[in-house]
């Protein structure tokens, strides 16, 4: 099983956000790792950057990690095999929430809320401002979009990452563990130590101004319409609702 960390970037100069981190703690001293490069002037985005790596590569398992993601655990790749050595595993990230979507989704009319996640789990530093610190593994609704390690065949049935359909840094994590679902997969959250230091690429680097650019024309813009599509796109598997982890006493789920 060949696995390839993969990252998105806008830092040009070493180091390259914590990759470092990612490649000191893995078991797997020639762990493949793959990175995409981009400027204000020519930009994929996040979904367009995670799609241009996936038909550049031949792993089995594509891991994808925001650059500001610093891993704290000796051996996490092996961990990370283990858990994909079951077939139905598609994706399995580091943090992830038990519920995606109000028990009402599709019942009533459509507000923004409707799409919450609920029952967080993480094993990051900071775990309980986020929700409830996990160390085991289990089933989830739906992963956060800094790390999403994912099995080539889903991306293959799936067609991709579609940057034509989705907006450029919005929705993707929710649209890719949604199809998981859809084409039989389990999705799995996997509470490796380490930490999401949060917007360090759009916070402190020149950064694309996207409404001169694409047809999205605002970031609220994509926020807004890009929930709207997932919405209306996955009404098949929402909302979703996993069973809390024995390791969880009660992982609060609404």
């Amino acid at each position: 099983m060949k696995l390839e960390v993969c990252v998105a970037t806008m830092i040009t100069q070493a180091p390259i956000g914590y990759l470092d981190s990612l490649i000191n703690t893995a078991a797997d001293p020639n762990l493949a790792v793959r990175l995409c490069f981009n400027t204000p002037e020519k930009n994929l985005g996040v979904v367009g950057s995670y799609d241009h790596m996936f038909e550049d590569s031949d792993a089995d398992i594509l891991c994808y990690f925001h650059d500001d993601v610093e891993c704290r655990e000796q051996g996490w790749d092996t961990r990370l095999e283990a858990e994909f050595e079951d077939p139905e595993v598609g994706i399995v990230g580091f943090g992830g929430a038990i519920a995606h979507g109000d028990p009402d989704l599709y019942k009533k009319p459509y507000e923004l809320t409707q799409l919450a996640r609920s029952g967080y789990l993480s094993n990051v530093d900071d775990a309980e401002f986020h929700g409830t610190r996990f160390t085991g593994a289990t089933d989830v609704a739906v992963l956060d979009g800094f790390s999403l390690c994912i099995r080539r065949s889903l991306l293959e049935e799936a067609g991709g990452w579609h940057p034509e359909l989705w907006p450029p840094h919005h929705i993707y994590d929710y649209a890719i563990c949604a199809m998981a679902h859809r084409l039989g997969y389990r999705v799995r959250c996997l509470g490796i130590r380490c930490h999401h230091h949060g917007g360090r690429t759009v916070t402190t680097q020149p950064y694309l101004d996207w409404t001169a650019t694409t047809k999205w024309g605002s970031d609220a813009a994509m926020h807004k319409e890009g929930h709207w599509l997932f919405y209306d796109r996955f009404r098949d598997v929402m909302p979703w609702v996993c069973d809390p982890p024995v390791e969880v006493k009660k992982a609060e789920v609404v």
